[in-house]
């Protein structure tokens, strides 16, 4: 009696691991479909935006996602560096080499545009190479939408609402209340 008491209890903690895996896995679907889904239509807005034609489109996504891999790895490079750390909270020493830093991100930045630009201008010419950073910019608004909406789809109806802002599930502290000017005028 005691051993089927055993093997039945073992069995359950099995079939639950076997669940626990089997919902990760879904959940690891499920993003890598959303990211896959982002990842389309960002390639859609640019190629709408930049009127590229199918050969450009090949051409400018290589060009152009290398471009984008360089500059988030000098990124997270400097943000790795100072992780945990506050401006505010640094030593003058610290404070000097981390303004070094950030200056050469910038420059690096600056330098990843240039050469990049260089190699995008056979490709899609240089009235819509110099157009590409404002391109850049409402495509980065038009994805945080999607995937904001994206986030909302997925929650059950009245989760979140009412708090922050549209499409933001984060708390908000109260803000003070505004003093009306008119009213505070004398007489």
């Amino acid at each position: 009696m005691k051993l089927i008491k055993i093997v039945s209890i073992c069995f359950l903690m099995l079939m639950s691991l076997t669940a626990n895996a089997q919902n990760e896995v879904r959940r690891d679907s499920l993003r890598a479909a959303k990211v896959e889904e982002l990842r389309k239509f960002r390639e859609t807005l640019f190629v709408e935006r930049l009127s590229l034609t199918e050969s450009e489109k090949v051409k400018f996504f290589t060009i152009y996602d290398e471009y984008q891999l360089k500059l988030r790895d000098a990124k997270r490079g400097f943000r790795s560096k100072w992780e945990g750390k506050r401006p505010a909270d640094l030593t003058d020493a610290e404070a000097e080499l981390y303004f070094k830093d950030a200056i050469a991100l910038r420059k690096l930045e600056v330098q990843l545009m240039e050469t990049y630009t260089v190699k995008l201008k056979p490709v899609i010419g240089m009235q819509r190479a110099v157009q590409l950073p404002k391109i850049e910019r409402e495509v980065k608004k038009e994805l945080i939408t999607k995937a904001r909406s994206m986030r909302k789809k997925k929650k059950p109806a009245g989760e979140g609402s009412g708090e922050g802002r549209a499409g933001d599930d984060r708390p908000r502290r109260p803000r003070a209340p505004r003093e009306n000017p008119a009213s505070s005028t004398p007489n």
